[in-house]
Order: C-alpha cells, then structure tokens, then sequence
C-alpha cells in the first residue's frame, strides 16, 4: 500500500532531486546500506547482514531515506532491503525467516498477532493525513452522496488485504476497516454491509475511469492520478474524522530474532528514528520518492506531495487507537484489552 499523495491546493513546487542507484533483479530489487556490523554496536564488526522486508512507498519512504543518508552503517548494522508486492507478504518474509525486519500495515501485524503471538514491533513508522486513501467518483457516475455506496460495487486496493484469516463478514483491510468507519456517519450500521471487490489498483483506476466501477478507494499515487488525469473526485476521505491520523505502518520482528538480538534491535531503531526526524523536514521525503523502485511516483508528482506524520516515538495510544478499530470492525474478536496487548507486542517492553 503506497499512501499519501494527496492533492491539496497549497502545494509549493519544489527543485528536483538526483536519482539514486538501485540494483535490481527478477523482478526483486535490492538496495544495500554501507555498514560491517549486524548489531553489535556502532562500529563493532559482526557477522551477517539483516534483511528489511518492505513495499516501497510514502509510508516506509524513511527507510530508504536511511539507507540514502548512511544512518544504518553509522548505526552499526548492514542492511538489504528486499522489496515485495505487498505489506502482508512482506510480513510473511519475517515469519519464514526470508527476512529479520518488515516494514508492514498494522491490519497485518494486528490480524497475524492475534493468531500467532510472536511479532515484535520496533518502530511506528508512518501516521496518516488527509487524503492518504480516498473513495473516488467520476463526475459522470452522478455519486455525490455518501448514501449511494449502499447500491454499488466500491473497489478496493488488493494489496492492502490482510493475509490472515478473518471473521466471516469484517472489513478484509485495516483501510476497508478506516473507510467502513468514516461511512458510518451516513449509513450507520448499513456500512457493515456494503460490497467490496479487491483488485489491483491500477485495474480499480481503469474501472472507475470506464464507468465499470462507480466508486473506488484508492491510496497514492493512484488518487493523484485519478484526481489530475481524468477528473475523479473525492467522496469519502478513509482517515478522517475518527480514523484521522490512525497510524498505518509499522516496523516488526519476531520475538526469537528481537530477544537474541537486542543491539541490532537499538541500533535499527536508532537509525530509523533520526531517519523518521528528517523525514519530518519539507525536502527529503519528496526527494526521495522517485528513487524509490516500483513505487511509480515520478519526479512531478513527488514535488506536489502533502504527507502524513513519521513519528519518532512509538505511542502505545495511538496504535491502541487501530486495535480498538479492527475490533469494533470484528477483526481481532479476541482482542478484549487493547492496551496490554499493544504494550506486549513492543520490543522494549521485557515480555
């Protein structure tokens, strides 16, 4: 999922950046942070190369902008990010052992957590903004009311879907969950019944742009390009009212791998902390993001971006904020107490 790329009328046209070199191969491409350690420290030589599983986009762009600066190798670790189609396929590489870190949506680290209990989270990595994802119509359609969704088809971004199973009838992604919310203001509890059909985003922007489909939640740069290329325009904003600011992505581990590696878990958090500072500087992020492979986001578009938040701090709160969500939606019907599973799931809590 590759949010944030909201249109917003006060944009400032800003200079573009250098392209940095990326190295790719059958169909995965790989990018490598200088650095000789894996955790011991900066500075101390260990063995090994810790693996970053991610789908490069807005909200993980500070991982690259890490790995850019040097923040890993000054940290003590040496990094390869390996790209995936999907958070939750990312997050598979972790749980296989294909790779130690995934930067994920919490849809899947919450669902895949209540099943499993072995996930670690390192870092909150990205908080959303107005216009990360957005229900879209096109002027034709005649769907200006809210209302309407109860008698069409609304297209859903399949990369977003959540790879554990599900209660039968809950919201197949944490954004259908933000959406399903923010549509029950008009529908009330109707919203739980509105029809989803999961596809690739670039097929949701075909669809809505031919009339196949009259309404489409879409992320970026998808809506961007629905909104500048054809005209589509927003009806529902997913992450507002309710759901604004809801956190969407985070940075994870397995419990084995964070608790026999407690060095490379301070070093990776360090880096990525001051990595997420800079990111909250206008420049970088919109830098970095056509240098960002496969994440289809040119040099123009980046320099209209409007972004959410990179925090640099982990707020038990706010993620509790997305359990108590994806519980009231039906995703997590075991999950009762949302702070102390929250709080056990955080790397530097002990457990």
């Amino acid at each position: 999922m590759r949010p944030d790329l909201a249109s917003t009328p006060n944009r400032r046209r800003r200079p573009a950046s250098t392209r940095l070199l990326l190295a790719a191969g059958a169909g995965v491409a790989v990018l490598l942070a200088a650095g000789c350690s894996s955790g011991g420290g900066a500075g101390t030589p260990v063995a090994g190369t810790i693996k970053i599983a991610a789908e490069p986009g807005i909200a993980d762009a500070p991982l690259w902008l890490a790995v850019k600066k040097g923040l890993f190798g000054a940290a003590g670790l040496h990094v390869q990010i390996v790209l995936y189609s999907s958070g939750s396929a990312a997050l598979s590489a972790v749980e296989t052992g294909q790779a130690q870190i995934a930067a994920s949506d919490y849809g899947n680290i919450f669902a895949l957590e209540e099943q499993d209990s072995n996930l670690r989270i390192l870092a909150d990595g990205y908080d959303t903004g107005a216009g990360s994802a957005e229900i879209l119509t096109m002027p034709q359609a005649d769907f200006t009311d809210p209302l309407k969704l109860q008698s069409t088809t609304i297209g859903l971004p399949l990369d977003s879907e959540i790879s554990s199973n599900l209660p039968s009838g809950a919201p197949t992604s944490l954004l259908a969950a933000a959406a399903t919310k923010v549509i029950s203001n008009y529908l009330a509890g109707e919203a739980n019944t509105l029809a989803w059909n999961a596809m690739p985003q670039q097929q949701e922007l075909t669809e809505l742009k031919d009339g196949q489909l009259k309404a489409a939640l879409l992320t970026e740069p998808y809506v961007y390009e629905a909104e500048s290329e054809f005209g589509a325009s927003e009806l529902i904003d997913a992450f507002s009212a309710e759901t604004a600011t809801l956190p969407l992505l985070g940075y994870v581990s397995t419990t084995p791998w964070v608790k026999g590696n407690p060095a490379a878990v301070a070093d990776f958090q360090s880096a990525i902390e001051q990595a997420q500072a800079d990111a909250s500087i206008t420049g970088p992020i919109q830098e970095i993001l056509p240098q960002l492979p496969g994440s289809g986001i040119d040099t123009d578009t980046a320099d209209m971006v409007s972004v959410g938040t990179y925090p640099t701090s982990t707020s038990v709160a706010s993620l509790q904020r997305v359990t108590e969500l994806m519980y009231t939606e039906g995703m997590l019907p075991k999950v009762t107490a949302q702070e102390g599973f929250v709080t056990q799931m955080l790397a530097n809590s002990g457990g």
